[in-house]
């Protein structure tokens, strides 16, 4: 759901905008208590506070809130947890004092209830810190503790040179060597697959999963006993920062096997929800361990094991992976051996903070926002769900009936539309003696996005350009709304347009986005965007006008509608080249590498407005480096491989069971 849908969809009491302005991120523990606690008795909950043993750094009381709205016995509840990572924690208080805020006064169905668990990690919070008081991290904390913890023999090899002694002088340059020997082997990822796993051998370690349930585990569980003790329908959001493209939203299931709530979770957000299966040998490209064990998503499941629950992680993208990682190593050194309130120090507490809560007003809002219609559409699905009353049920047994009215993921009109939005049959395409394409075949239904992926110069853009005939294919069958176009062979013995004006006409419901931009340098951002509409559609200039402030609001470039292409950043001009693009109301929408000439910190703020495009259903089709993201948005996914499809599939069938050899071969390299 995003900001414009209608008040009839919103779920009960929502009443304000996710869009609007945000302040800056509070730090401080008490801050975040405070405004926290106050939201929670304006909406009308119920408040309960579970005191830590330790104070803060000022001498304050610690401790995890708890605020319920609705009954303790409801069948249906929304679990929201902020602080599993102490320093995160500002960016999840944030969003359950934002959505209290927003809806209050709340009312709610007398079988749902919402419960919003504040800061389990409140030490790691009140004193900036990844990990808790005893230096675990609590995302690896939560194992079967009966049997014997995991062990991580590739840490052990890497942990003296992960802590070493020395800030400066041969031993940490000797230490710098051995982790970028490690790298360069392995690679970033290999490298974070082993740190990043956890290790339960070495206390004063990273990533330390602890030597038994910590603090912040009995109490989580004690808190879900407590108050999911009745609940059968659970949907759960773990709040997170740090992993990912700078900006990006992504919405995760973690879990280490398959269960009913990934259907679940697939049938309410669609492609925009990633799973992620953990294990020792198990990869993903959400920038999260999949190596580690011991993830908050499964100890939910298992604390209210009657429920279909459906575990969710919100992780919002920052820094690059090794930026994090060194932050990270950084503050285990500072705690270990430096002296916390130095220069030094606060320049290393301060790179922490940074790196997992951007001091940056459109990273926060965005991602501020995001969270709310991630919020907004679980809690309207969670109401719809209807449970079955079975009297034979034993206790302790979950409902044999339980039915969601959100339907399975297909286009929303696949059961009526026959004509697909675009067909293509056996392309064709060579330059000179190059053969470029060789018979490349694509079906694309009404509000499906499709990705193309594979190496550079496999013919993935050039089959874009064919489709609106930017370039013009040797052979084969373009089909837009099932209207064919018309080619006719020319003298040169290639094939060509028969009738340019269908070739206009057909170019005017074919939006496209280009690596490049492609903005006219001397027009405002307004002006371009206003060209087309108003000389190929002959729209009156003050409609056209109109239309593209809407859209520029729409993107996020509200504020921009007066500059020019080079005032503006390479992620701006780009979200002004879709802003241009929709305004022409496209039927299909082709992206050719839209990320590709923008730097990293710039991806995620394009990334997320073609993915709010792909929850609108819009026709996409996509081509793109970033795999994590077709994953996501996909309902289909083809890896082109020296002009052919060499592969087709669903993104969870591509991405996890890839047939050909080629194919494992490009994602080992790529994911």
């Amino acid at each position: 759901m995003n900001g414009s849908t209608g008040a009839a969809n919103r779920p009960a009491g929502s009443t304000a905008r996710h869009d609007e302005q945000v302040s800056p991120y509070a730090a401080g523990f008490a801050t975040l208590r405070q405004g926290f606690r106050a939201a929670a008795q304006r909406a009308g909950a119920e408040l309960f506070e579970y005191l830590h043993p330790l104070n803060g750094p000022d001498g304050e009381d610690l401790a995890t809130d708890v605020a319920l709205l609705g009954h303790r016995d409801a069948t249906k509840l929304l679990v929201l947890i902020s602080g599993t990572h102490g320093v995160e924690g500002p960016f999840g208080s944030t969003c359950q004092t934002a959505w209290l805020n927003q809806n209050s006064p709340w009312r709610l169905p007398e079988d749902t209830a919402i419960l919003a668990i504040h800061l389990i990690n409140p030490w790691g919070t009140a004193w900036s810190r990844r990990v808790n008081e005893d230096n675990v991290d609590l995302n690896r904390n939560f194992i079967d503790w009966s049997g014997p913890a995991p062990v991580n023999n590739g840490y052990a090899g890497l942990h003296d040179a992960l802590t070493c002694r020395e800030w400066e002088g041969p031993d940490r340059i000797g230490a710098d060597e051995k982790l970028a020997v490690a790298r360069k082997k392995l690679g970033h990822a290999g490298l974070g697959a082993i740190v990043e796993a956890g290790q339960y051998e070495f206390v004063d370690g990273m990533f330390y999963g602890g030597g038994g349930p910590v603090w912040s585990n009995r109490t989580l569980n004690e808190i879900l006993t407590t108050f999911a003790g009745d609940a059968r329908q659970v949907i759960v959001f773990d709040l997170h920062t740090g992993a990912g493209p700078y900006g990006y939203p992504a919405l995760l299931s973690v879990a280490s096997s398959e269960h009913p709530g990934l259907a679940w979770g697939k049938s309410i957000f669609g492609p925009a929800l990633a799973t992620v299966l953990t294990g020792p040998s198990a990869k993903t490209g959400t920038g999260i361990a999949t190596t580690a064990t011991g993830y908050v998503s499964d100890a939910v499941r298992k604390a209210i094991p009657n429920a279909r629950v459906l575990p969710l992680v919100v992780e919002c993208g920052t820094l690059d992976g090794p930026a994090v990682m060194e932050a990270v190593q950084a503050d285990n050194w500072l705690h270990l051996f430096g002296k916390i309130d130095s220069p030094l120090g606060k320049r290393i507490r301060e790179t922490l903070r940074a790196a997992f809560i951007p001091n940056d007003p459109d990273w926060q809002r965005t991602c501020l926002s995001s969270s709310l219609r991630y919020f907004d559409r679980a809690l309207t699905d969670l109401q719809a769900v209807e449970i079955a009353k079975d009297n034979s049920r034993h206790p302790g047994q979950t409902p044999s009936t339980v039915r969601a009215t959100v339907a399975d993921l297909v286009p929303a009109d696949d059961g009526k539309i026959t004509t697909p939005a675009v067909q293509i049959d056996e392309l064709h395409k060579s330059f000179g003696s190059l053969l470029v394409l060789k018979g490349v075949n694509l079906t694309a239904h009404a509000g499906e996005v499709i990705s193309m992926i594979g190496s550079s110069g496999s013919g993935k853009s050039t089959f874009l350009r064919c489709i609106n005939l930017l370039e013009q294919p040797d052979g084969g069958k373009v089909a837009i709304d099932g209207e064919v176009i018309k080619m006719k062979p020319l003298a040169n013995g290639r094939l060509g347009p028969a009738d340019m004006a269908q070739v206009e006409r057909i170019r005017a419901r074919v939006g496209m986005v280009f690596q490049n931009f492609n903005l006219w340098p001397h027009m405002t951002v307004v002006e371009n965007i206003v060209e087309a509409p108003r000389h190929v559609l002959k729209e009156p200039r003050e409609k056209a006008v109109e239309h593209a402030h809407a859209l520029l609001k729409k993107v996020g470039l509200a504020e921009k509608h007066a500059h020019y292409p080079g005032q503006l950043s390479g992620g701006q001009q780009q979200r002004a080249a879709i802003a241009r693009t929709l305004a022409m109301r496209p039927k299909v929408i082709l992206f050719d590498e839209p990320t590709s000439a923008l730097d990293p910190e710039l991806v995620g703020e394009v990334l997320r407005v073609i993915r709010q495009l792909a929850e609108e259903g819009n026709t996409m089709i996509l081509v793109t480096h970033e795999m994590q993201f077709a994953r996501e948005v996909s309902h289909k996914v083809l890896f082109l491989h020296q002009g052919k499809v060499e592969e087709e599939a669903a993104p969870a069938e591509l991405f996890g069971s890839p047939r050909s050899e080629r194919l494992r071969q490009f994602l080992a390299r790529t994911l």
